[in-house]
């Protein structure tokens, strides 16, 4: 039985940590001894941390790394850890951070050392005072930590083609699609979406969503500008953000400013993503950087029409994106999401969507995993 040591920044619902909880779902663990270490302080909870554990999976807390001295703490848990494990494989999903994961993991003597690249840009990004200076600093660790990761792993492996090129410039990987259990987004005919949009506080004709975290990233300023800009459009519709985030505070705040508080809802971070999707009519994502999104692999999997902005990989549509540029104006956006709200129904290509099916991302990671 080969011994599997995964990295992940937590269990939380966000996109990376969710591809990786449904893989250990669906992992043959007869095959496997699997521990998950996560930069989570012991005591604080983790949305999937029980589910995981449910599985007789070992959850490694080796904390935060919220200051200078708890990261220094935290290197120093992976490398105790790694030297008394005894693993033979390291699958890590710490994004640039893999880096550090994975040269521990080669000074420690890991035979199989496994770098998942899940974003096509750093997700950081320095503002205010110094910010010049954080930029330099942070050119300097990219580059730092893209050749240690080049230099520590044995396999390459990426979630899509962009996030592929800005982890591992012109060397090749294996592209792995962030694997969905399709089923679980196909509701029974006995599923009553209006009443369920109901207990959500959403009870307007057509219904808009956005799943991901309040954050840079998901630029859900430019989001509620688009929003505001379709209220003058239409009334007959509300927008509901799924997941919460550090920019959590301003965007509910600029959501009242612009007088949208009964037309968008927060619902922070819930389990049963599947309904509310299921309960609209619209996946809007207007990413200022992505690598290939789960949240947008499952939006299609319930059947959703997609905005996206036109940085997402093409190779996330199977058949329901609408790409749009982010040059455009709020007041385009808006324009081209009423029309989106209006057009005929549409169904997902199925041979392109079987592709993001789970039970495929884990027999292609048992692959490089045996080998």
């Amino acid at each position: 039985m080969k011994k599997i040591l995964y990295f992940s920044h937590g269990l939380s619902a966000n996109g990376i940590e969710t591809f990786l909880v449904n893989v250990l779902g669906k992992l043959n663990l007869k095959k496997y001894d699997v521990t998950v270490l996560i930069a989570i302080d012991e005591g604080v909870p983790s949305l999937h941390e029980q589910t995981v554990r449910d599985l007789g999976i070992r959850i490694i807390n080796a904390g935060d790394m919220d200051s200078i001295g708890k990261k220094i703490a935290y290197i120093k848990n992976v490398k105790k850890e790694l030297e008394c494990g005894d693993y033979d494989i390291v699958h890590s999903n710490m994004d640039l951070l893999n880096g550090i994961t994975l040269f521990l993991a080669k000074k420690a003597g890991v035979k199989k050392r496994i770098c998942h690249a899940h974003n096509s840009k750093s997700q950081y990004l320095p503002t205010g005072r110094f910010a010049g200076l954080k930029k330099i600093i942070q050119k300097l660790y990219v580059k730092i930590m893209k050749s240690s990761i080049l230099h520590s792993s044995t396999d390459l492996v990426s979630c899509s083609e962009l996030a592929s090129e800005y982890f591992y410039g012109k060397r090749s990987s294996t592209l792995i699609y962030n694997g969905v259990n399709l089923d679980r987004f196909v509701m029974p005919g006995s599923f009553n979406s209006a009443e369920y949009a109901k207990q959500l506080g959403a009870e307007e004709e057509k219904k808009i969503v956005s799943v991901g975290r309040l954050s840079t990233q998901k630029n859900p300023s430019f989001a509620l500008d688009v929003i505001s800009e379709l209220k003058k459009i239409r009334s007959d519709f509300q927008y509901i953000w799924v997941g919460t985030g550090e920019l959590e505070d301003e965007i509910k705040n600029k959501a009242k400013n612009l007088g949208l508080e009964d037309t968008v809802i927060f619902t922070g971070v819930r389990t049963d993503v599947p309904q509310i999707l299921n309960c609209c009519d619209c996946f809007f994502m207007p990413s200022l950087f992505e690598g290939l999104p789960f949240s947008l692999v499952e939006a299609q999997a319930a059947g959703l029409k997609c905005l996206v902005s036109d940085v997402v990989s093409p190779t996330a549509d199977v058949g329901l994106i609408d790409f749009y540029s982010l040059e455009k104006s709020a007041k385009d956006w808006a324009e081209k999401m009423s029309a989106l709200l209006d057009s005929a129904e549409m169904k997902a290509d199925s041979e392109k969507i079987r592709k993001f099916d789970i039970n495929y991302t884990v027999e292609q990671l048992e692959e490089i995993y045996d080998k």
